[in-house]
């Protein structure tokens, strides 16, 4: 991936917890496949029709295609639409992408659409190799973690994490972690998990910027008891995601996030959410991070090629493991 803070490398899984299976695949059954009619293919029309209405391919040029498609029988595995597009230069590759993933129902955005930045690849670019790369780490957390349930808080308890949420944490700032943790968290909801994320960087935030959200109100505002459920901002563009801005700076990080309404914050999201990823600021900033990775008890570890230090990554594994915190495992972001 280009850009800043863009691109995820190879996830290097630590030894996988199998839970056990998720009721998520059944509501994304009922919720897709009850809610619009499907033809007899499953697909809601023809990628040929759908890039015509989108007035990125001429009527003209779709037969054109057809009859190459046809002829190609003649002397090879028949090849696909979309492919025969790219050869001919009538359509964009990125343009063929946009349309099968609205055929077969992936939220996406189209590069005209300027309501999320271009850093959220896995709106826009959905067959990108680093997206690809971050679709392997949420199925591995998904399968070491997510899926596992935890029991509920006992009465006058502090609030335990029910296994559904995952803290994103680097050694340093300018490793990648916001720009993962936000598109790691829209492949989630592109695959029909309810998905929450929480901007817990309460020094330098970023997930407003991300997606373009007001930050007036969020964490930090909940955290003191000045906004309620209006601290969620629904994301348009993804039915299925929901992100809870930092809000304003306060002069106390740390001490708003070892609150125990913290706590209470990751325990009432789990039970509405299926996926819980929180942003956190970078472990060298002081101990937010930790205290986050105590309530979540599970942590994705984003490092960075040549400039995250093998020792501080490795420092920061060990500090996890002493706070009981599960490292899911690594994303390399390069």
């Amino acid at each position: 991936m280009s850009g800043p803070n863009s691109e995820a490398g190879d996830a290097s899984p630590m030894p996988p917890h199998i839970g056990l299976a998720s009721p998520a695949a059944t509501r994304f059954i009922k919720r897709r496949f009850t809610k619009r009619h499907r033809d007899q293919d499953g697909l809601t029309k023809p990628i040929g029709e759908l890039l015509i209405d989108s007035g990125l391919l001429k009527r003209a040029e779709l037969e054109e295609i057809l009859r190459v498609q046809a002829s190609s029988k003649s002397w090879g595995p028949r090849k696909r639409f979309g492919e025969i597009a790219r050869e001919l230069g009538l359509v964009e590759g990125s343009r063929v992408d946009l349309a099968l993933a609205r055929q077969f129902d992936l939220p996406s955005l189209p590069p005209s659409d300027h309501t999320l930045t271009p850093e959220l690849l896995a709106a826009r670019e959905t067959n990108h190799p680093g997206i690809e790369v971050l679709r392997g780490v949420r199925e591995r957390i998904a399968q070491s973690w997510l899926n596992a349930r935890g029991t509920g808080a006992a009465a006058g308890s502090e609030p335990r994490s029910g296994g559904h949420a995952v803290a994103i944490v680097s050694a340093q700032r300018g490793d990648g972690r916001s720009f993962i943790a936000a598109n790691l968290a829209i492949t989630f909801a592109q695959c029909g998990r309810r998905t929450l994320l929480i901007d817990a960087d309460l020094r330098q935030p970023r997930q407003h910027q991300l997606f373009q959200v007001d930050d007036r109100i969020g964490l930090s505002t909940l955290l003191v008891g000045r906004s309620g459920t209006e601290s969620v901002a629904r994301i348009k563009a993804m039915p299925d995601l929901r992100v809870m801005p930092a809000g304003p700076i306060p002069p106390n990080p740390h001490d708003l996030l070892a609150r125990p309404e913290f706590g209470w914050l990751l325990f009432n999201a789990e039970e509405k959410f299926d996926v819980v990823l929180v942003d956190t600021p970078a472990w060298s900033e002081g101990s937010d991070a930790e205290s986050i990775c105590r309530g979540t008890r599970a942590a994705a570890l984003v490092v960075r090629a040549d400039q995250t230090a093998a020792r501080s990554a490795q420092e920061l594994v060990a500090t996890l493991r002493e706070a009981q915190a599960q490292v899911l495992g690594l994303v390399f972001n390069r």
